[in-house]
């Protein structure tokens, strides 16, 4: 972290760069105006050049979901399944349903373990005992004495307690949710073979055998995914309602202008059938 002040506005230069904790090396880049508690810019960067845009020109595009898959050890998945869409495209051919169906399971446990990660062992961090007792300690004092109003649903008294089953590696939530990390992993491998780079995904269908067992196998870890999230989602109200009460202006933080795109996913056979036009 590197930091610098203008004498004239007493506008604060900060910078955090790298942040580790991000694959690419993430960089933060804010102005700070400490006397009114006011972030006046921010903007972030990553130094990682992937080039995969670069280097797949020429390449027999037959080979194109193989070649991106391999541009993250993490979202690999991701790009081989648009690889895949776009294909069906430029062939102009359409997968059987139950193909599509088997993407979009493969794809759904990719969801679930990326959300599970993300939020409960990434994310969950900023939000654990160890971290919140050393940066605020006023907030942890409040966080011992705050009942947790779900509690009958996620087994934690206090915000505290939650809080601390969040601490890395040591907490009980932490490892229960890395787990469950795995499990929808395993998910995934049943529809697509394997991860981060399919197996048996193809333009026009997928390798995938279709046999009941698959399907029992996917829905009854599916199953114990589902009744995580009914102790996650109650979880996760208890603790960030606290923090919207105990720092008042807590919810504009990550505030900025919406600007979303979705190229599509879940791609629905009754209606997809992959004309370009």
């Amino acid at each position: 972290m590197a930091g610098k002040e203008d004498e004239k506005t007493g506008i604060v230069e900060m910078a955090w760069d790298p942040i580790t904790r991000v694959i690419g090396s993430l960089g933060i880049y804010t102005k700070i105006d400490f006397g009114q508690r006011k972030v006046v810019e921010c903007h972030s960067t990553s130094s990682i050049f992937r080039g995969y845009s670069v280097f797949m020109k020429g390449k027999d595009p037959r080979d194109a979901h193989f070649i991106t898959s391999r541009i993250c050890g993490i979202c690999g998945d991701n790009h081989a399944t648009c690889s895949v869409y776009t294909q069906n495209m430029a062939y102009g051919v359409k997968p059987p349903d139950l193909a599509e169906w088997i993407i979009n399971l493969g794809e759904a446990a990719e969801f679930m373990f990326d959300h599970n990660l993300f939020q409960d062992n990434l994310v969950g961090v900023d939000f654990c005992e160890k971290m919140v007792r050393e940066t605020n300690p006023s907030v942890w004092a409040k966080a011992e004495k705050a009942e947790a109003p779900h509690a009958d649903a996620h087994g934690y008294k206090t915000v505290a307690d939650i809080m601390k089953s969040l601490n890395p590696f040591e907490g009980e939530f932490y490892r229960e949710a890395l787990q469950m990390s795995r499990l929808a992993r395993e998910m995934f491998c049943l529809m697509e073979g394997r991860h981060v780079h399919p197996s048996t995904l193809y333009p026009g269908g997928v390798g995938t055998v279709a046999t009941n067992q698959l399907f029992t196998e996917y829905m009854s870890r599916l199953m114990k995914y589902v009744e995580f999230m009914k102790r996650v989602v109650p979880l996760h109200d208890d603790l960030f309602d606290f923090f919207y009460e105990a720092l008042p202006g807590y919810e504009r933080v990550g505030e900025r202008r919406i600007m979303l795109g979705c190229w599509g996913s879940f791609q629905n056979p009754e209606h997809c059938n992959f004309d370009y036009r």
